[in-house]
């Protein structure tokens, strides 16, 4: 399987803003949900940059609590995600709970004003705000389908937030209809682009696997690829009920054809 194919210059897995630890725990969820009856320590040793930092990203992982390790019968040891290490996992990797609950008809708005002079502010808490899916009505003005109260509490204990910014709670928004805002706050035309460059790729890929063979370095060396182009095209998609979606929405295929290529590579290690 030579020139893995999941580069693309706008959805290059390189940009997801993940920290590594949080990156490494996905990584490890991904291999307990296609290698569950196999999910070696070794081949997630095997996939990381050295030994050195595979055993000291494990062990600072363990120290928080994220993860355990067990050896069962003489075998190779097996790494599990503890219930505090999966509540850190992407979203996007367990998107179902968010695609099948019920939406309440009440939108979080967050309206923020911060000084021109604070830019720095600004910038930090506007990335803060797309890392909890939130979509951006207007400039200052973004909006939520899930309650964030938590995260605004969180916000607040850390950066003092309330000074610039309110959070209420809105059942209409400027007169429209929940599909209609949740269009217009986030941009479903180039999360469309996204989604299709995805499973065209995917597509394409599984049919050269089909064709071809592949070395264990190879194949866990595409894993990779296709876990962070996932990851990637997933990270900004709101992960909406079903009752807000726009027409023509391809979140659960890509999510079907990642989790299908995942395991057809896996079957191969």
């Amino acid at each position: 399987m030579k020139g893995i194919p999941f580069q693309h210059p706008d959805f290059c897995p390189q940009v997801v803003v993940r920290r590594l630890g949080s990156a490494w725990l996905d990584w490890v969820a991904l291999c307990g949900e296609v290698l569950v009856t196999r999910g070696r320590a070794g081949l997630w040793n095997r996939s990381y940059p050295s030994p050195t930092a595979f055993n000291m990203a494990r062990h600072r992982l363990m120290k928080k609590g994220l993860l355990v390790a067990r050896r069962r019968h003489g075998l190779d040891t097996v790494l599990h995600l503890t219930p505090k290490g999966t509540q850190q996992v992407s979203e996007a990797l367990h998107p179902q709970r968010f695609w099948d609950q019920k939406w309440t008809g009440i939108w979080s708005v967050l309206v923020y004003d911060v000084p021109e002079k604070q830019h720095a502010y600004r910038t930090t808490l506007r990335s803060y705000l797309q890392r909890l899916r939130m979509g951006k009505l207007q400039g200052s003005v973004w909006i939520s389908a899930r309650d964030v109260r938590p995260d605004f509490a969180d916000l607040q204990a850390a950066a003092g937030v309330n000074d610039y910014a309110l959070l209420f709670a809105a059942r209409h928004v400027l007169g429209q209809s929940g599909v209609a805002l949740a269009q217009r706050a986030w941009d479903f035309e180039r999360l469309q682009a996204a989604h299709a460059w995805f499973l065209e790729t995917v597509a394409a890929t599984g049919t050269r696997l089909k064709a071809a063979g592949g070395a264990p370095p190879e194949l866990i060396g595409l894993l990779r690829e296709l876990h962070g182009a996932y990851l990637t095209v997933m990270e900004r998609d709101p992960l909406l009920p079903a009752a807000l979606q726009p027409p023509g929405y391809l979140g659960p295929q890509v999510h079907q054809a990642y989790l299908t290529l995942a395991r057809q590579l896996a079957e191969r290690l």
